[in-house]
């Protein structure tokens, strides 16, 4: 990482320009990542996430669906004897899924206006991911699946999809959002399991 650094250093010299302040993804691209694009994750949210009421539930109830291992973490038989108390908790769980997402936009997604877009705290949002990912350790009974965070994440990326109209570039926007999330709150969950044993 260093090395990439000292490139882009003396490259900015070269061209006569101060040192860019999306180092972050400048790096991302070096490593093949896709760079996140703040106004094209807050147009996807606002257009057709956050005023849509239903986004998250149907998000759970497809993935529920699609495993039954997931359906059994997400709703025990315990908190529901029919289908109108199961929807209930759906619902409140959609609702926290929904304000965490939008925590996560109002910590890490505002931008800096300048030219260039860029992330103002990716550090704090990727810390957020991380503590939620611990706290899913923590109240956890049995250990996910790895397997778990991929379904969750591509039920939400597929939700959007069914949708339709959104143009290509806010859905690779929001996949790569979607990327950090579950990769930041994976390494919270697997680092307080790991505590957890020891």
């Amino acid at each position: 990482m260093l090395r990439y650094t000292m490139v882009f250093a003396k490259l900015s010299r070269r061209v006569n320009c101060k040192a860019a302040p999306d180092m972050g993804g400048l790096l991302d691209r070096l490593r093949g990542r896709p760079r996140i694009q703040p106004s094209r994750i807050r147009t996807v949210f606002n257009s057709h996430i956050g005023c849509h009421q239903d986004y998250f539930y149907k998000v759970i109830v497809n993935v529920m669906h699609r495993d039954d291992g997931m359906g059994e973490i997400l709703m025990p038989k315990q908190h529901a004897e029919n289908d109108a108390e199961k929807e209930f908790v759906l619902r409140l769980l959609a609702d926290r899924i929904g304000a965490f997402f939008h925590s996560i936009l109002m910590v890490g997604i505002f931008f800096v206006i300048t030219e260039e877009e860029t992330l103002a705290n990716p550090h704090e949002m990727k810390k957020l991911c991380y503590n939620l990912g611990q706290q899913h350790s923590a109240y956890s009974r049995e250990t996910f699946k790895l397997t778990y965070w991929d379904s969750f994440t591509l039920a939400l990326l597929e939700e959007l999809e069914n949708r339709g109209g959104i143009p290509r570039e806010d859905l690779r926007a929001w996949q790569a959002l979607l990327h950090i999330i579950s990769e930041n709150m994976l390494a919270g969950y697997l680092d307080a399991r790991s505590a957890m044993r020891q």
